[in-house]
């Protein structure tokens, strides 16, 4: 199947745009703010004046900068791209007048938080970042902090912004903010971990596999290993194959060991989490969320 080009810009851009609706159109409109990075630029537009977007942009920005210092040009070429498109995306939604109001307060953060984690969500799949606290938390975590968890880097920065904010912002505000924050990390998690193509580890044993080896290769494209066993109950040498596929793949590979009429042991288990280079797999490296 053909690879689509732009699929990946396109997710990217849907991100930024639901993220910067549910920012401007839902949090602002119905009275409270946002946390992270978004949530200090909008204490610190309170105080200069200016609008919180573009004092977002100059953070993220100069996050990138400490980003490429601190942790190199490869996690810097992991936030780049969001780093210039959502500040100017949050911007030019934040000029368009479209308030969507809730008599309701906390559905209104509830709606903000599935809008902001589905906007979170999708990029982080991907193997992108918005260059936030998470980043921030990377460059702590290196730099000072080096035994603590990220996790707990992450959250003291979030309570710290939180803090600021109170500066500008009543306590209800932080605190509704804080819940919509809740919401959304619940959500973007989701997004992340559970709502990918389900995987299953099939294991197969038999004598004559060529074909399905061939199969597996050549049509579904996932890799396989390949084992030399012996059968407990016959005591003969047999052959033991496992991958990793999608459930499009696996019912593939189903019908096409049915068709064939192979004579094969097969095992089929769903996995939670695979990590590895293809597409379907999360990263080893990505701490986007530990």
């Amino acid at each position: 199947m053909e690879k689509i080009p732009f699929r990946k810009p396109l997710m990217l851009i849907v991100g930024c745009l639901l993220c910067s609706i549910a920012t401007n159109w839902v949090a602002i409109p119905n009275g409270f703010a946002v946390t992270g990075v978004t949530g200090l630029s909008m204490t610190l537009s309170k105080f200069i004046g200016v609008n919180y977007a573009l004092i977002y942009y100059g953070i993220t920005l100069l996050i990138l900068f400490i980003t490429w210092l601190t942790l190199g040009k490869k996690d810097m070429s992991n936030i780049v791209i969001l780093s210039v498109m959502y500040p100017a995306v949050l911007w030019i939604l934040n000029l368009v007048d479209i308030k969507i109001i809730f008599q309701e307060k906390l559905i209104a953060v509830a709606c903000f938080g599935v809008i902001y984690g589905l906007g979170a969500g999708i990029p982080y799949r991907l193997g992108y970042s918005y260059g936030g606290s998470d980043t921030l938390a990377k460059i702590l975590k290196k730099c000072i902090f080096k035994t603590t968890d990220l996790k707990n880097v992450m959250l003291a920065i979030e309570c710290a912004i939180m803090l600021i904010m109170l500066t500008a912002f009543s306590l209800d505000i932080v605190a509704y903010s804080f819940v919509g924050e809740l919401i959304f990390i619940n959500c973007m998690n989701h997004i992340v971990f559970n709502l990918g193509p389900k995987l299953y580890e099939v294991q197969l044993i038999g004598t004559d596999m060529g074909n399905i080896e061939d199969f597996i290769i050549n049509k579904i494209q996932k890799s396989v290993t390949i084992a030399n066993v012996i059968g407990g109950y016959t005591r003969k040498e047999k052959i033991q194959m496992d991958c990793v596929c999608n459930s499009k793949e696996y019912i593939q590979l189903r019908n096409f060991i049915k068709n064939e009429k192979s004579d094969c042991f097969i095992k089929v288990v769903p996995l939670v989490h695979v990590f590895g280079e293809n597409k379907d797999f999360h990263k080893l490296n990505d701490e986007n969320i530990e």
